[in-house]
């Protein structure tokens, strides 16, 4: 399916709507030309709220135009004429008349000069270094001072209009994850109807983050301590699922969910011999299938 080229988002705010027009398109806000439709109205005691629209619409690709090629330069290689020594003229003891012919001209072969032959140079091979794990290359070349350093600049200039505190953490699963728990009074706000605003703006958030820094990283963006709720609940809804593929002896398929809360109940099921796990569908309707092990009977 074709990425989409142009969205209308229809938000509370001018701001939610952006970053949900730009988590929909996969793309930065550099990337997009933003075209405020509506700015909305909070109404008088409820009433007259309107939400806001804004239209964003992808940029088209900078094409450099092609480098002229130089014209190629004609090499004129000199022809040189052989040259021939004049033939002696034949001495007789009888005068007679000899007609001696011009003399004619004979190609000469150039001589081509000989190369030495090759010297054969030995080469030391080296030795292949041993790669190691996913993980332990991970926690070699992060650079967690800076990565936090920059989080939180990042965090202080998206979250300076909003009445929160942050505090940042690394945690241990399949790669480190930095996360970034925000607290206060605007904490909830952040999270909004199935956690679609949370999720956007944690997507623009690591973006941001990946492009300031390097390494193989997550970043997990939490607000009122909702994600950690939400990972009790997947671990609970995980071993339901693992428990009813077992029992029935087929394959259960969950409802769709985001690409993070999929990986956390891959991580949870893992550790489960009885059973297996598989991502199926595209997009929006990708979900999890828990499928029983049948080597595990």
């Amino acid at each position: 399916m074709a990425p989409e080229e142009s969205v209308v988002v229809t938000a509370l705010s001018v701001d939610e709507a952006i970053i949900l027009g730009l988590t929909r398109l996969m793309v930065t806000r550099d990337e997009v030309e933003i075209e405020v439709l509506d700015e909305g109205s909070r109404g008088f005691l409820g009433i007259g709220v309107r939400d806001a629209r804004v239209q964003l619409t992808r940029r088209p690709p900078a094409v450099e135009p092609p480098s002229p090629q130089p014209e190629p330069e004609l090499v004129v290689t000199p022809v040189h004429e052989p040259v021939v020594e004049p033939k002696p003229e034949l001495e007789t003891a009888v005068e007679v008349a000899v007609v001696v012919p011009p003399a004619a001209k004979v190609a000469v072969a150039p001589v081509l000069p000989v190369e030495p032959e090759p010297k054969l140079v030995p080469v030391q091979l080296q030795e292949k270094p041993v790669s190691r794990p996913r993980a332990e290359r991970s926690l070699a070349n992060l650079d967690r001072d800076l990565i936090e350093k920059t989080a939180t600049d990042v965090a202080e200039h998206l979250f300076s209009g909003l009445n929160v505190q942050f505090s940042i953490s690394w945690e241990q699963e399949d790669r480190p994850s930095l996360w970034i728990s925000l607290r206060g009074k605007d904490a909830d706000v952040l999270v909004g109807p199935r956690a679609q605003t949370l999720d956007s703006v944690q997507y623009l958030f690591r973006t941001l983050l990946h492009r300031l820094t390097d390494g193989d990283y997550n970043v997990v963006l939490d607000a009122d301590g909702y994600r950690k709720r939400r990972r009790r609940s997947l671990e609970s809804l995980a071993r339901k699922m693992a428990d009813r593929a077992v029992q029935s002896g087929r394959t259960v398929r969950m409802r769709p969910m985001p690409a993070h809360e999929r990986r956390v109940i891959h991580m949870i099921l893992r550790k489960d011999k009885r059973v297996k796990t598989e991502s199926v569908g595209k997009g929006h309707d990708r979900a999890i299938t828990v499928m029983p092990d049948k080597k595990a009977d």
